[in-house]
């Protein structure tokens, strides 16, 4: 049995439908590092859950560790919009989220 294929969220289609209509565009690519709390905000539910499972894998990803926390993935959105209203200008590829989702390395 193969997994259900889960659609891309709403504003990634608009922007990457923007981008597929500008022809002076298409050598762009799109750079979620610079993507902030306020963007997140701006999110309904189904992308905020679908962009904390990206966060999630993008920062199991750069440390090496090939286990995801499904209850902290579950939890993330409810965390990353507290943790966003607090600070709308945060970028969602920093420590401060990272944390969310990884217990930061002890030195």
């Amino acid at each position: 049995m193969t997994a259900p294929v889960r659609p891309l969220p709403t504003a990634m289609l608009l922007l990457v439908a923007s981008l597929w209509l500008t022809p002076s565009a298409r050598a762009e690519a799109l750079d979620l590092t610079r993507a902030s709390c306020s963007d997140f905000a701006a999110m309904n539910e189904t992308d905020k859950t679908q962009l904390s499972l990206w966060l999630a894998g993008y920062f199991a990803g750069s440390a090496m560790r090939p286990l995801l926390d499904l209850d902290k993935i579950t939890a993330a959105p409810a965390a990353l919009t507290e943790l966003c209203s607090k600070s709308p200008q945060l970028a969602l590829v920093s420590a401060e989220t990272r944390a969310v989702f990884i217990q930061a390395p002890t030195p």
